[in-house]
């Protein structure tokens, strides 16, 4: 059964990281040290006009005379407004400049505090997701050390959306948001921040009730607060949650305000949400207009976790239009853009440790310089000191790099386990078994007619187990089933979560008998398993198709227009809705005869009259099962 991805489960992103730039704490007012006027002007209108912020930053420091602490929140500001503009590369060698500031010279109290929670800021609006997540636990670290809640709350706020964003850890991050909220509840704040994305995060774990409370929550400190930004947010979630009939206009009255503020991803967020509530209401057309207008919006450099949100969007929507193979081609594309950039991410953390160690070799041959014009009576021993002094910096070198290329190991392996694994259940994902299916399916298939078999299993009832049960119960169905399906596989099998709750597995050396009985054997499998939470068992329909789908004849090698295995699928789909409206708990198998002069898009189009000309022979589960109509509603 397809089902139409809900924006609750679509990661939003970089969304509220540019809020919480706004509430950098102002530590450094109880330092006698007095902040330069433009610094703190520079502050204010990074959010309004992050352009005029990043040129009155850059008169400022191109003018010189600047005391250390002032130059340090002028880079700053620089390097955050310049992040909120799409520029990356100049967002990137701001944060270079603070790190050598901070190294340089000695800074008020709060100061530190300050930098290193906006380079964070930065660092994850420019993609370094390894960096900022290095900035914020800094930052965090300095916030207890100063004894500044405020500072404490919102360092806890990003790392939280750094889990729950781009390690899809939500539980992890609630429980980091859940500290950041005793700690502002504590104090008698109520941030809106903090309820904001608490309540993003509870709808990526579609816990839809939780995110309602949590934005009606944000809604109201911020009115308090007088906070817009966070104001029309809050309102927007509201809205896309209500889904009320003035839903989409309300929506479109706070995009426009988003876009004269200057809130660039807030609006983009606006536009996506009128995307899913078109979707959701069977006008896939307009939602891709809706996710058009949302790309457009974002810059190409920055806020790639929302473009990744948007074409995900566009994906389902193409396929709620039945052009399945554009669909399978955008998901396909999007799971390829995000390797690359968590490749590009380990190679910017690489870039940076490797320039940290060539400017500690720097400095360290500074100081000898400056050894050799002093003690130069003593020019024996200050050569023997040099040479030790260069063997142990290559011996720190030497353990640095180990332990650095240890660590990348580490995450590239996590990464990688992250990427093909789905979170729940632990299966493929269907990335990853789109891989594996492709080294399965034959090229030839021989005189017994044995080929790969896709089968999609849908848990009958799924959403009522959820409505009566809840949502553990219905994940607790998940991992029940998909450790059923491992069990009753070989071990050669391809077994993934294809999506929501549909599995796919894939068998080879399978013909049409025994396609039939394995279908009947997962069947009988899952009934008769146990699933805790008060759920008892659960039933499955199952429909299956084999690939290629038309082989050619005799020992002739198949082509592309014999119907590969993304065909398969998709004729696999028609099966399950087949047996879903066959009255569930059954199986329905189509399989191509070898040789059939049927155009594979017109059968996957409609396979009835594929099967009423006997291209397509039908299998099921019950006796009599007839093949709906094409009309039948």
């Amino acid at each position: 059964m397809r089902t139409q991805p809900n924006l609750s489960r679509l990661a939003t992103s970089l969304l509220a990281l540019a809020l919480s730039l706004a509430y950098v704490p102002q530590v450094a007012a109880q330092a006698p040290y007095e902040l330069h006027p433009d610094a703190r002007r520079c502050y204010q209108l990074r959010q309004s006009d992050p352009e005029a912020a990043a040129q009155l930053a850059a008169e400022r420091l191109a003018g010189g005379g600047l005391a250390p602490p002032d130059e340090l929140v002028f880079e700053a500001c620089r390097a955050v407004s310049r992040a909120l503009m799409g520029d990356r590369d100049a967002a990137l060698a701001g944060v270079e400049a603070v790190e050598a500031l901070l190294a340089s010279h000695p800074m008020p109290t709060g100061f530190e505090l300050r930098a290193l929670s906006n380079a964070g800021a930065t660092l994850q609006l420019a993609g370094d997701i390894t960096g900022a997540l290095n900035m914020h636990e800094r930052a965090l670290r300095a916030a207890a050390r100063e004894d500044a809640w405020e500072a404490q709350v919102v360092s806890l706020v990003n790392i939280a959306l750094l889990h729950g964003e781009e390690l899809a850890a939500y539980q992890q991050a609630e429980n980091l948001f859940a500290q950041a909220a005793e700690i502002d509840d504590a104090h008698g704040s109520g941030k809106a921040i903090v309820s904001y994305n608490r309540g993003l995060n509870y709808l990526r774990m579609d816990r839809r009730d939780d995110a309602h409370a949590q934005f009606a929550l944000a809604l109201a400190a911020a009115r308090s607060a007088n906070e817009r930004m966070l104001l029309d947010r809050a309102q927007a979630e509201l809205l896309a949650l209500d889904a009320g009939p003035g839903a989409r206009a309300g929506l479109r009255r706070l995009i426009g305000q988003q876009r004269k503020a200057g809130d660039v991803s807030g609006a983009a967020r606006s536009a996506l949400l009128q995307a899913q509530l078109a979707l959701d209401a069977g006008d896939a057309g307009l939602a891709i207009e809706d996710v058009d207008r949302a790309l457009s919006l974002l810059p190409d450099s920055t806020f790639q976790t929302e473009r990744r949100d948007a074409h995900a969007l566009r994906t389902a929507a193409l396929a709620a239009q039945g052009r399945w193979r554009e669909a399978y081609q955008a998901n396909a594309r999007m799971h390829d853009e995000q390797l690359d950039r968590l490749r590009t991410n380990q190679l910017a953390s690489m870039a940076r440790i490797q320039a940290t160690l060539v400017d500690e070799h720097n400095r360290d041959e500074l100081a000898l310089a400056r050894q050799q014009r002093e003690v130069s009576a003593l020019q024996a021993t200050h050569e023997r000191r040099q040479r030790n002094l260069a063997f142990g910096a290559l011996a720190v070198l030497v353990l640095l790099a180990i332990g650095f290329f240890a660590y990348q190991r580490r995450v590239t392996r996590r990464l990688r386990r992250l990427s093909t694994r789905d979170s729940l259940t632990k299966l493929l994902n269907r990335h990853a078994a789109g891989k594996r299916l492709n080294a399965m399916v034959p090229v030839r298939v021989d005189a017994g007619d044995a080929r790969a078999v896709i089968f999609l299993i849908d848990i009958d009832g799924f959403k009522a187990i959820n409505d009566r049960h809840g949502h553990d119960a219905g994940d607790a169905a998940l991992i029940t089933v998909a450790r059923t399906l491992v069990a009753a596989c070989g071990p050669d099998a391809v077994v993934a979560r294809w999506g929501g709750e549909e599995f796919l597995v894939g068998e080879r050396g399978l013909d049409r008998a025994g396609a039939g009985q394995t279908a009947d054997r997962l069947r009988r499998a899952i009934s008769g398993a146990t699933v805790g939470g008060g759920v008892g068992t659960v039933t499955v329909s199952i429909g299956f198709a084999a690939a290629p789908v038309f082989p050619a004849p005799g020992s002739a090698a198949s082509g592309a227009a014999a119907g590969h295995w993304p065909d398969a699928v998709i004729l696999a789909d028609r099966a399950l809705y087949a047996a879903k409206r066959g009255g569930r708990d059954t199986w329905v198998g189509l399989w191509g005869r070898a040789g059939a002069p049927a155009a594979i898009d017109d059968v996957l189009e409609e396979p009835g009259a594929a099967i009423a000309d006997g291209d397509v022979l039908l299998s099921a589960g019950r006796p009599g099962f007839a093949w709906p109509r094409a009309d039948a509603g």
